[in-house]
């Protein structure tokens, strides 16, 4: 069945809570054999648990730091042997940091290039040795504020994702020739990070954002990530995607129309 994951070997990073953690488990509920690597260890201890427990298919989980190459490199080499190679990869570590453009400090700068765009590019380049002789899918996170403008979402944190889909956009092209499909996807979906970043929001900073989102959504409410989400990345990883490649898709109710 083309739109089946079934048996599918899946590594995904910011996998203990949020959308990677979303989907690594409904990815397991379709028989996937998921590595799930975050900083967040006894969290994705127990959604690793918890969703093998369930079955049909597996997660493990295992530490993993997005801003260090020695992490990056060991965890792949983990996930290949763990799971006897790889067809797919879900980047979903990212750390949005919401500050004014005036008033960004260098350092959020650096930390959320660090995390946001380096970190998945190293990401990939280090998964590609290990898909390039049977193709697979790479299925990078981005954010509605990459392509559109995002105030209060900050400057940094939209310009460290269009970096994202841009890189995303040329390796897609660039590795199509080994048969590996590199998509963007741009999701607005309810997450604890989100709420909590909210909750650090002054009044009238909160209230902007949240006209912005439910505001000028046209389901009129953020999505869910194991019903909205995670379905549409399933079929980006599985065969029935096999002919779409350096795009980017949209999964955020209606609140960036794109053309």
């Amino acid at each position: 069945m083309p739109f089946s994951i079934e048996g599918k070997r899946i590594l995904v990073t910011g996998g203990a809570r949020g959308i990677g953690g979303g989907t690594a488990s409904y990815f397991a509920r379709q028989g996937a054999q998921v590595v799930a690597c975050d900083i967040r260890d006894d969290e994705g201890t127990r959604l690793a648990k918890d969703a093998t427990d369930a079955g049909p298919g597996s997660v493990t989980y295992r530490h993993m730091d997005i801003t260090s190459l020695d992490d990056i490199k060991a965890c792949v080499e983990f996930a290949v042997a763990k799971l006897g190679g790889l067809d797919a990869v879900v980047n979903s570590a990212g750390l949005p940091i919401m500050s004014h453009a005036e008033i960004t400090p260098e350092d959020e700068w650096d930390k959320q290039f660090s995390i946001n765009t380096k970190g998945t590019a190293l990401l990939c380049q280090t998964v590609f040795p290990h898909l390039k002789e049977r193709g697979g899918s790479i299925v990078n996170i981005a954010a509605g504020g990459a392509l559109k403008d995002a105030p209060i979402l900050s400057s940094s944190y939209s310009a460290s994702k269009g970096a994202v889909i841009s890189y995303t956009r040329t390796i897609g092209l660039e590795w199509a020739r080994y048969g590996i499909r590199v998509n963007a996807v741009n999701p607005v979906v309810a997450t604890v990070l989100g709420d909590e970043l909210r909750a650090k929001m002054s009044p009238e900073d909160a209230k902007i954002y949240g006209g912005m989102i439910e505001g000028r959504m046209s389901s009129g409410r953020k999505g869910d990530i194991e019903t909205d989400l995670a379905p549409v990345l399933e079929f980006l990883v599985s065969d029935g995607a096999k002919f779409i490649t350096s795009q980017v898709v949209v999964v955020d109710g209606g609140l960036n129309p794109t053309r």
